[in-house]
């Protein structure tokens, strides 16, 4: 007789294991709700489930930003409406003093009345504010209504500040604020730092937008600073732009329109159609080279840089930089290595921080080339990202083309690069640079993870155009959009209620606001229809998804039940099976 295998012992084992992982399964079903818990578990089903997820997220900021536009027209409606009661009331006031039957005495008593209404009404149009945003009134401060900035901008008022046409050439400036409203300025801004007369403590803020056309022939464009004299102060743009950059120094290093910058502050500031080119390092739109602790918040570069090494479309190379909501549109070109979408290279002693930001134009390079950043040495990437086509020699990364020490976080790179590999060289300390496609990157700014930049951004004060998003695509569909034109109450100011035309003054301020109401009215009763197209929609994606992927908690229960009788019965079994060969062995 020949045992060659105990067959019994193998079949109880396949079943005890086969209801050991049912067991599992409908552990983890009515732990979690769920019946796909992985991808595993059904592939497509997981992957509509994920889908109608992202979706349900976004109705839910839509019915919050649609309920935030609800609150919004309440307070304008409100407020108006407690006008038009006072405008009534000075109507009221306005005939009684008419009728002729009145002594001074009691004209005045009226007009004292009167005179308290109308500063109550301009009271209510300046204080009445949603979130900052004066609803009624076409007065005090505004948004910057130029550029496409990523952060809304609250224009400073300049009237005040010295102009620096008025400071002489030769002066050294230690401190004090100066606006610069003209290209010239912006000239003698460069001449005086390249002479060395700026000091840390100033302070220059664009008064209006700047075209540098005129320096558009042979070399181009004088950059702020220079290798011996740095930038080492704060410019605001104040929400301007400056159009039209040229610069063409193939031989020279630290090119854009900050040749070299040190402990500087620089923000506010878009530059478009821009076309910079210098030479062998330190090249980029805005920046060429930072030395050490730069600051540049809500910039842009719309344009091309060329250069060599050291190449980025914002800043070429720096030291110890953060970057926050700021972004490049446009080709960047090096002919040799460290060549980025954003910033060339970012490699020295000190950390590097790139938050909220972009680049969405192509990047070639020779080595370590990368969409966002050619380079990346002891920093942080978080909630950014890179979309153009970046093409290089060796060492290249959708994202990034060399890191060490950095830390990524919400970093993404799309398909659109052309690269397979989010980092060219090297491996980041802790995140992973993410694969994604375009739709999946527009779901993410649809969501409010990632930046997008605002054009036109509204002017707050003056009443001007809102846009409310309401659902989750990106066209009108998911939009609406309405104007608040402002309350002109200034006919009323110095009113005297004797005037034959007193009524007709209050007549024209009642008229403007019942019109605003009118309007606000059938706005309110939109948003309210959007609400509740919201709340359908987002219960029935909720219920694909629940029968998708919620568990039927009875039918789980059972196969828990079923499956722990049959590990039991297997269990008991397999003494029983383990002792056949011995059985079979007492009988020889």
């Amino acid at each position: 007789m020949k045992i060659n295998t105990n067959l019994s012992s193998l079949i109880v084992q396949s079943s005890l294991k086969a209801s050991t992982n049912g067991l599992n399964t409908a552990i983890e079903c009515m732990t979690t709700g769920f019946k796909i818990n992985h991808a595993k578990d059904n592939a497509a089903n997981y992957s509509i489930s994920t889908k109608l997820s992202s979706k349900i997220s976004g109705y839910q900021i839509a019915e919050d930003n649609a309920l935030m536009g609800l609150d919004l027209v309440e307070t304008a409606s409100s407020s108006l409406e407690t006008m038009s009661n006072l405008t009534f009331r000075l109507r009221s006031l306005a005939t009684q003093a008419q009728n002729g039957t009145y002594g001074y005495k009691s004209i005045d008593a009226i007009n004292s009345e009167a005179r308290s209404i109308v500063q109550e009404l301009n009271r209510i149009k300046q204080t009445t504010e949603y979130n900052g945003i004066n609803l009624l009134s076409s007065s005090g401060e505004s948004v910057a209504s130029s550029g496409q900035f990523i952060e809304e901008i609250i224009s400073r008022d300049t009237s005040g500040m010295t102009t620096l046409a008025s400071v002489d050439e030769t002066t050294s400036l230690t401190s004090g604020t100066y606006s610069i409203s003209t290209a010239e300025e912006l000239s003698k801004l460069a001449a005086m730092t390249n002479n060395g007369l700026i000091g840390e403590n100033t302070e220059f803020v664009l008064a209006n937008d700047i075209d540098l056309s005129a320096y558009s022939t042979g070399e181009g464009w004088t950059p702020i600073g220079s290798p011996s004299k740095s930038f080492r102060a704060t410019f605001d743009g104040n929400g301007h732009v400056v159009s039209n950059l040229y610069i063409y120094r193939p031989n020279d290093n630290n090119q854009g329109l900050f040749g070299r910058a040190w402990y500087a502050d620089i923000k506010n500031v878009g530059l478009e159609n821009a076309d910079v080119t210098g030479g062998e390092s330190n090249v980029g739109g805005l920046m060429g080279a930072g030395v050490s602790d730069i600051i540049i918040t809500n910039c842009y570069v719309i344009g091309s840089v060329t250069g060599d090494m050291y190449v980025g479309g914002l800043v070429g190379a720096s030291d110890r930089l953060t970057i926050t909501s700021s972004y490049v549109r446009g080709g960047i070109s090096g002919r040799y290595s460290f060549v980025g979408g954003l910033i060339g290279s970012a490699a020295m002693s000190g950390a590097t921080i790139i938050s909220n930001s972009y680049a969405a134009g192509s990047v070639t390079g020779g080595m370590y080339v990368g969409g966002l950043a050619g380079e990346g040495v002891n920093g942080r990437v978080t909630n950014s990202y890179a979309t153009g086509n970046v093409i290089g020699g060796g060492n290249v990364g959708g994202l990034l083309g060399r890191v060490n020490s950095v830390k990524l976080d919400k970093a993404y790179y799309t398909d659109t690069t052309g690269q397979t590999n989010g980092i060219g060289y090297g491996a980041p300390m802790s995140g992973t640079a993410q694969l994604v496609t375009m739709d999946g990157l527009h779901e993410l700014i649809s969501q409010g993870i990632l930046p997008d930049y605002k054009s036109k951004t509204v002017d707050k004060s003056s009443s001007g155009a809102y846009s409310l998003q309401i659902g989750i695509n990106s066209d009108s569909s998911s939009q609406i959009s309405f104007e608040l034109s402002g309350i002109d109450i200034s006919a009323l100011d110095g009113l005297d209620l004797e005037e034959a035309n007193a009524l007709s003054k209050i007549d024209e301020v009642l008229k403007s606001i019942n019109a605003e109401q009118t309007k606000l009215g059938a706005l309110e009763n939109r948003l309210e229809s959007a609400l509740e197209q919201i709340g359908v929609s987002y219960d029935n994606l909720v219920s694909t998804q629940s029968t998708i992927r919620d568990a039927d908690i009875a039918e789980e229960s059972s196969a828990y039940i079923r499956n722990q009788i049959l590990q039991q019965a297997a269990a008991t079994l397999m003494s029983t099976a383990n002792q056949t060969p011995a059985i079979a062995l007492q009988l020889l």
